[in-house]
């Protein structure tokens, strides 16, 4: 149960996670992306559509901190993958005893042979912008693994706006596939390539943010309700 108290901008988007279940929470930094996901996590689990362990991937440097937001504002149990192999084996063994695994996005690739075994009913991308390079190995492996997962958040607090399209997609990817489509007409519809192949300049990108605004919540400091 979330014990924390939201603000309205956030409460409102809490509302549409829960109901969309897989969409980008494209909130500026400092406007609570944390609490706002682990709400949503957290009304997920009361109506019964999550009891499996949820996945948190971020960075590195954050893992602890997103920890100790898990008990701010729950009394779920958490555990961080963390330290030498025989360590996170140990931890890996522990998942089932917990109600949040918090892992860093290196881990996924390292320890595939044991984290794609993870029964999960949720997973949580934070700082989205890890998966941008949808060739990347680290990419391809979290997109497998989401595969399994039906309820699926990413996170990012950088603008969509200041994004290329080619980075939104492989985002998406992981989000939900069907937003965007196919890889070859999405790049015919938003990108202008070279003779070379290379990228030229972008176009119809408010036909891209329209595209996205049902599968995403977006916040600014700037929008008048958060000021």
């Amino acid at each position: 149960m979330f014990t924390g108290t939201l603000k309205p901008y956030q409460t409102e988007a809490v509302a549409k996670m829960v109901q969309e279940q897989r969409i980008l929470v494209a909130y500026e930094m400092g406007l609570g992306k944390t609490p706002m996901t682990i709400a949503a996590i957290e009304d997920l689990r009361e109506q019964g559509q999550v009891t499996k362990p949820v996945l948190v991937l971020c960075l590195a440097s954050l893992k602890y901190q997103w920890q100790k937001e898990i008990a701010k504002f729950t009394d779920r149990t958490s555990v961080v993958v963390d330290g030498t192999p025989k360590q996170r084996s140990q931890q890996y063994a522990d998942v089932v005893n917990h109600d949040y695994v918090i892992m860093n996005y290196e881990q996924v690739l390292n320890d595939w042979d044991t984290v794609k075994n993870i029964g999960l009913d949720a997973i949580v991308c934070d700082e989205a912008t890890a998966i941008k390079g949808f060739r990347a190995k680290r990419a391809k492996k979290v997109k497998e693994l989401a595969k399994t997962v039906a309820i699926k958040f990413a996170l990012t607090g950088t603008p969509i706006e200041n994004g290329r399209p080619e980075e939104i997609y492989s985002i998406m990817q992981f989000v939900d596939t069907t937003v965007l489509g196919r890889f070859d007409i999405f790049d015919k519809t938003f990108i202008v390539r070279n003779h070379f192949g290379g990228v030229d300049r972008y176009r119809n990108l408010h036909t891209l943010h329209n595209t996205l605004a049902a599968a995403s919540v977006r916040k600014s400091q700037k929008d008048e309700d958060v000021l």
